[in-house]
């Protein structure tokens, strides 16, 4: 049994030392691509030639071997040296145990780019007459199919637009009884209202309805009477504001002193 056991010991010896020289035959590789945002991580012999690891490595990054230039980066990103055809991975440098392959993609015609350029990808391309002639579109189908889904919609846009309509007629009719030069009142009940001088009454660029622009006494507006890049009246900065006609409060509001309290 001693003889046994000692036997067993040598064996477990030998498998332990053929298993650490097998690990120490090999080399991490941390492989990048010029083209492609990819990082993988492999193991190599170090006896690899760079013919073959070119032959491995277009099986993971696609660009063929003909096409390849491998470079080896350090930490900071520099290139330490270029790994030819004939060199071995054991040969090259390594960083905390590991060796950065960063493969280039020399293809003249680059190739791998159709699959990161959406570019240079071909799309198909149809006029909106020609779309609109064609009997088999989705669109056909779901005007057919769908045709209680689009009513409902098209009810409610309508309806929409209706009480839009409505607002601002109801808009327009509340500025026919004011005119430029009136005085005026915005924010009446709140904690801050501020008075001013109707100075615009009318419509501004890319708005709908009408709105009442107003010389503010105090430079609590927003503009100096221009909007949207377009001068409707003149006033000092911060003293112009533009509002719906229904926000507007016509009647004796005079000037404010604010020495008046003092």
């Amino acid at each position: 049994l001693r003889e046994l056991s000692g036997k067993m010991a040598e064996i477990k010896a030998v498998i332990k030392n053929a298993l650490s020289d097998a690990v120490k035959e090999i080399v991490n590789v941390v492989i990048t691509h010029s083209i492609l945002k990819i990082q993988a991580e492999k193991k190599y012999s170090p006896d690899t030639l760079g013919e073959e690891l070119k032959e491995k490595l277009h099986l993971i990054v696609g660009t063929k071997p003909a096409h390849m230039k491998l470079e080896i980066k350090g930490e900071d990103g520099k290139v330490l040296r270029t790994m030819d055809d004939k060199d071995k991975l054991g040969s090259m440098p390594k960083l905390d145990g590991f060796c950065h392959v960063y493969v280039v993609d020399v293809d003249p015609h680059k190739t791998m780019l159709e699959f990161t350029d959406v570019s240079r990808v071909k799309k198909f391309e149809i006029s909106e007459k020609k779309y609109e002639a064609r009997k088999d579109t989705f669109r056909k189908w779901a005007k057919t199919n769908l045709k209680d889904h689009y009513k409902k919609k098209q009810d409610e846009k309508q309806k929409k637009e209706e009480e839009l309509k409505g607002e601002e007629e109801k808009e327009f009719k509340i500025s026919e009884e004011m005119k430029k030069g009136d005085r005026c009142q915005i924010g009446s009940g709140t904690e801050f209202p501020r008075r001013g001088e109707i100075a615009y009454i009318g419509k501004i660029k890319g708005k709908t309805g009408t709105f009442i622009g107003i010389e503010l006494d105090e430079p609590f507006g927003k503009n100096d009477g221009s909007t949207g890049g377009k001068l409707y009246f003149k006033c000092l900065p911060k003293c112009g504001v533009f509002v719906k006609p229904s926000a507007v409060e016509v009647g004796d509001f005079p000037e404010e002193d604010i020495f008046e309290e003092l």
